[in-house]
């Protein structure tokens, strides 16, 4: 039972524009992201096939830029329908993300072609009645991130709260 989450769920939405066909070969999709306040991370909104239905095999991570240190991991799968709306992939619990510290968001899919988002945002300034104001700054992660950037890719939704949300 997720009875550790404290607060009200909250989703940053990194894309502007949806379009279709990003394939996957094994390597990990990843984005680089920093927070001004201490927020939790549930988990993530991905983008499904663009037939459906159809099941992904995915393995989610949160991983510390500086030291490299994977802080969350989870295998698991999930069934989306075709449509370009997001599928939520949870961790088992909440993730701490400490202000002003880089980490990465990355998963890994197994399956056929899914959507992907363009038009993507830099920063993002997040603010809810529940959860207050919370800025978001993605930056490119170099290395294996199967094409995803800050401009287009995977990993469209993070899926957060905060202490006062």
């Amino acid at each position: 039972p997720r009875c550790s989450v404290a607060g009200k769920e909250l989703v940053v939405s990194r894309f502007q524009r949806i379009d279709g066909r990003w394939g996957y070969s094994g390597t990990p999709d990843r984005i680089k992201f920093t927070v001004d306040r201490k927020i939790y991370v549930i988990g993530f909104g991905l983008y499904g096939a663009i037939h459906g239905p159809h099941e992904y095999q995915c393995t989610i991570q949160i991983i510390h830029c500086g030291t490299g240190k994977v802080l969350a991991q989870n295998d698991t799968s999930f069934v989306c329908d075709g449509s370009s709306s997001t599928c939520r992939v949870s961790f088992r619990e909440p993730v701490e993300i400490t202000p002003g510290v880089t980490y990465i968001a990355s998963a890994c899919l197994k399956g056929m072609d899914s959507h992907y988002g363009t038009k993507g945002l830099r920063r993002i300034v997040h603010q809810s009645a529940a959860g207050g104001v919370v800025t978001f700054q993605f930056t490119y992660a170099a290395g294996n991130n199967n094409g995803t950037s800050v401009e287009d890719g995977q990993i469209p939704e993070i899926i957060f709260y905060t202490n006062n949300s």
